[in-house]
């Protein structure tokens, strides 16, 4: 095909419909009229010769051959972005759009603080912030920075460890469990609460626990940490959750926060991204800001919940 008969200004407008696989917010996506990206549909129709769009019933869909072009076009976007931008990176003017994943509590507690930091620096930065389930990935280009638990990285995804989690028990503060030594025996003697939503860490819990015993007694799903938090207060349950309940739980009163020195599963907190995106300065620039706030924000909250005890006779 000849490159000079292609107009490669319909890419962005066809990764905003792939993305979206909506007309409408494609166009609030590329800051057009719903009526100038019904016309790039058009457009990228008679160019791929394929509907792209197919509506079934209520719903839209992306057509086969959408579906299959979707991670090429996205790695091309970007490289091509990449070339300009990288060469002009500023981020006082640099105007980018980007899709953040991480699980309910950091986006309801943590990143609108780092966002208005951004801001403060980055003006022309735009977000949506999702939250994080199993069935969102990275690889296909639709998030550009997921944190949180993310199991076995997907090939094609580049990253780094923001902790390693331990294992942790959450009982009420009179429970017999907050101060006698922790033992599998002793453990599987109480009720679990357990988590189920459509998180990545309650599998890993849930897993675990089922593995110590076929007998496990469970007296309640519930659907967030908090939750669990709040069933345990009171009663004899018990609840395993990973060590960031420590860190990111609106208040830990009434409870008692305990590791658990058992064989338990390894679990780590992270930052995935497309590996295209590695090199991309505005990416580069935004991850590592929000590494470092995180960071900060983990360590300041551990140190204030948790402060290091000074040895006896020391001042």
């Amino acid at each position: 095909m000849n490159l000079s008969r292609l107009n490669l200004n319909l890419l962005p407008g066809l990764k905003a419909l792939l993305d979206t696989q909506s007309v409408s917010r494609a166009a609030q996506v590329m800051h057009v009229t719903q009526s100038a990206m019904s016309r790039t549909l058009g457009q990228l129709r008679e160019a791929l010769n394929d509907p792209i769009l197919i509506r079934r019933g209520n719903h839209i869909y992306l057509s086969e051959k959408a579906l299959n072009l979707h991670e090429e076009v996205n790695r091309v976007v970007h490289a091509a972005s990449s070339i300009f931008e990288n060469q002009q990176f500023d981020p006082a003017t640099t105007e980018r759009h980007f899709r953040i994943a991480t699980g309910h509590r950091v986006l309801e507690e943590v990143m609108p603080g780092i966002i208005h930091k951004i801001w403060r620096q980055a003006p022309h930065f735009t977000f949506e912030l999702v939250a994080q389930h199993p069935g969102l990935t990275v690889s296909n280009g639709k998030i550009d920075i997921m944190v949180g638990y993310i199991g076995e990285p997907e090939e094609g995804l580049s990253g780094y460890q923001l902790m390693k989690e331990q294992v942790c028990l959450v009982v009420c503060e009179d429970h017999p469990l907050a101060r006698e030594p922790l033992s599998q025996e002793r453990l599987l003697q109480f009720p679990f609460i357990m988590q189920k939503n459509d998180q990545n860490t309650h599998q890993i819990m849930n897993d675990y626990i089922r593995s110590l015993s076929a007998k496990v007694k469970v007296r309640a799903f519930a659907p967030s940490i908090m939750v669990c938090m709040n069933l345990v207060k009171g009663t004899d349950c018990v609840f395993l959750a990973t060590g960031s309940v420590k860190t990111f739980a609106r208040s830990l009163e009434n409870v008692v926060v305990r590791n658990v020195p058992m064989d338990v599963p390894e679990v780590y907190y992270s930052m995935v991204w497309p590996e295209y995106w590695t090199l991309n300065r505005a990416h580069r620039w935004l991850r590592e800001f929000i590494r470092d706030e995180l960071t900060a924000f983990i360590q300041t909250r551990q140190a204030a919940r948790f402060p290091q005890k000074k040895p006896k006779g020391e001042n």
